[in-house]
């Protein structure tokens, strides 16, 4: 019974033994994220959606990254970026971050056995905007569901967030480069406060419906363009631009502008029940000895908005106006006041 419990004692001794140089070559690494500033964000709505992330600056996520080759290995290169899920709904990646993936390589002879190495992510507002506000809008829709109206949805603030990580990775030399063993903080998480409206809320005029009127703001506008190149006439172009509002019978200001950087005279519409107005005009354009190309765009005075520019290129052999003209509903050409 000895020689078998010597026996069993020394198979397992060499078993130890036999395990120690596997773990002696591991290489290991810590990444965390320290911090980021600010530590929290804040969306902001109109009484009716979450419009914008309220952040000047940038969002700074910063971050260590520790790794050690033991004592036989080098690190050849490394790389880290930050990575950013929605913490609310489905846990989407915030796209857009690799674009700050930061690398580091050494040259032979200049490699070290260890890094502890901390950088700063600074991440301009952009790149997590829409997320920030997909959340919010999708914690309204949650509500919404539930029930609740507008007034009540963003009468009061409302919570989501972020959950920051990090993503690396290490090539190096030696044996322990084939088994690294990592250590990964848990994920920061970032409150994301989708606040209340704070705006000024007008009554109705008499013979209204009872509630609010919230501010008029453009969602989009969208121009198309007809060329009109009659073969013995000056050149003329049709513009209909569909502008859609955050409400019905909203009223709006707007002109147009030349890629010359002319403007016309301000015009007023009035969205439909659908909350969208749709111009039209015809314009006559600038004829000159070669071909006619340009585009023209609406800008809105009231509220502030931009359509797209629709561009033109035709040629037009008459000899045409000279000026920046429109003619509207069937009218005679008028000559408008340019800036």
């Amino acid at each position: 019974m000895k020689t078998v419990t010597s026996i069993k004692t020394v198979a397992l001794i060499s078993g130890i033994f036999a395990a120690l140089p596997h773990v002696a070559s591991a290489d290991s690494g810590v990444a965390t994220v320290t911090n980021t500033n600010p530590t929290s964000l804040k969306v902001l709505s109109n009484g009716q959606n979450y419009t914008k992330l309220d952040l000047n600056g940038k969002f700074v996520v910063g971050a260590n990254l520790k790794y050690d080759t033991g004592t036989a290995g080098r690190i050849k290169k490394w790389t880290m970026e930050p990575e950013i899920t929605h913490g609310f709904g489905i846990a989407a990646k915030v796209q857009g971050t690799s674009f700050y993936k930061k690398t580091v390589s050494y040259s032979v002879g200049n490699r070290p056995k260890s890094i502890d190495y901390n950088w700063p992510f600074a991440l301009s507002v952009g790149t997590i905007e829409s997320a920030a506000v997909s959340m919010c809008e999708m914690k309204a829709t949650v509500l919404r569901n539930q029930g609740k109206s507008d007034k009540q949805i963003f009468g009061s603030n409302h919570e989501v967030s972020f959950k920051v990580s990090l993503k690396t990775t290490v090539e190096a030399s030696g044996a322990g480069s084939n088994n690294q063993i990592w250590e990964y903080s848990a994920p920061k998480t970032v409150k994301i406060v989708c606040s209340k409206f704070s705006g000024p809320r007008v009554p109705l005029a008499a013979g209204g419906v009872k509630g609010y009127t919230q501010p008029v703001s453009v969602k989009k506008a969208t121009m198309k363009l007809t060329e009109i190149a009659p073969p013995n006439g000056a050149c003329k172009i049709k513009t209909t631009t569909a502008i859609s509002t955050n409400t019905a019978n909203a009223q709006i200001k707007y002109r147009f502008v030349h890629n010359t950087g002319k403007k016309s005279n301000v015009f007023t519409a009035k969205t439909a029940a659908n909350k969208i107005a749709v111009v039209q005009h015809t314009w006559d354009i600038p004829n000159g000895n070669g071909p006619e190309n340009g585009w023209v765009k609406i800008e809105g005075v009231s509220p502030k908005f931009q359509s797209n520019g629709a561009k033109y290129s035709m040629n037009c052999k008459s000899p045409g106006i000279g000026g920046f003209k429109v003619q509207s509903g069937g009218s005679k050409p008028k000559t408008l006041r340019l800036n």
